[in-house]
């Protein structure tokens, strides 16, 4: 069996902390331990798993963050806090039903231009 166990952003600090903050506030992650790599940065839990990690580069390092990425997704349970913490924020999102209807998503961009769509049952 084989599962995503976290994705990875390398960027210069300031663009980091606007990331952490963004992730923290709109999916409600949290900051959790990391180890002592060289570079500094943070790691973002959810479900006490670290899923976002995001590392300090040079500017010289950064390269455009969905050159083929299409997106990344999560999964909830409600989408409700997620579109309220949004609409808070005047984060644009697309409200979706896929087609066969068993499941709804938000779409929206993060602050470095990632698609980041968040999924959940209905």
């Amino acid at each position: 069996m084989i599962q995503l166990d976290h994705f990875n952003i390398t960027a210069p600090m300031e663009i980091l902390i606007r990331v952490r903050d963004f992730y923290k506030t709109v999916l409600g992650l949290t900051e959790g331990n990391r180890p002592h790599f060289a570079r500094r940065g943070f790691w973002l839990y959810g479900n006490g798993r670290p899923i976002v990690h995001l590392i300090e580069g040079d500017t010289g390092e950064q390269q455009p963050a969905t050159t083929y990425l299409d997106h990344i997704a999560f999964h909830t349970d409600d989408l409700r806090p997620i579109k309220e913490r949004l609409d808070c924020l005047r984060i644009v999102c697309e409200q979706v039903l896929v087609p066969g209807g068993a499941i709804e998503q938000l779409i929206f961009y993060d602050p470095v231009g990632i698609k980041v769509e968040v999924n959940a049952s209905i």
